[in-house]
């Protein structure tokens, strides 16, 4: 093969498949990942295959005559590019969803606390407020009692006189 046609071919995105004879001209075709974009009787050039962005997947892979054909993820689910993934849901994982997913990304979730953990702090957050009323309203009636007998008018015997 001639230098010059090597690197006309490797430019433009083509490998040659067959060479060129006295009866016909260089037979090339598109490298792999690139389609022919000039084609009458022989590709002429080729272009690299789009890729699909983050939110769409390849609806159609591209071949050596058609590009990559891309289309956007249902909702409910997201891509890097390549190919539509539900997104996680939490909740039939027994966990708590941080964020909700989006186009590009997944949910994020998060473990729950266990369910008794909740119960037990409800308790102990009782039983504290219980005491605390208690202890209020026994110095309350102990500061009642104390202001009782202080304000008590202080009697002092009568005597008669003989």
């Amino acid at each position: 093969m001639n230098l010059l046609v090597f690197f006309l071919v490797e430019g433009d995105g083509l490998r040659v498949k067959q060479s060129c004879t006295l009866t016909s001209d260089t037979v090339c075709v598109p490298l792999l990942g690139y389609y022919c974009i000039d084609l009458l009787c022989n590709c002429k050039r080729a272009m690299k295959h789009s890729s699909c962005s983050p939110g769409q997947y390849i609806n159609q892979t591209g071949t050596e005559f058609r590009d990559t054909v891309c289309d956007y993820c249902p909702a409910g689910s997201y891509s890097d590019g390549t190919f539509c993934k539900l997104h996680t849901n939490c909740e039939s994982l027994d966990k708590t969803t941080i964020s909700e997913g989006t186009d590009t990304t997944d949910a994020e979730c998060s473990d729950r606390p266990p369910s008794y953990l909740l119960t037990l702090i409800l308790c102990v957050c009782g039983v504290c407020s219980l005491l605390f009323i208690i202890i209020i309203v026994i110095i309350v009636k102990k500061k009642n009692k104390q202001n009782s007998g202080l304000n008590r008018p202080v009697t002092k015997g009568l005597t008669k006189d003989p």
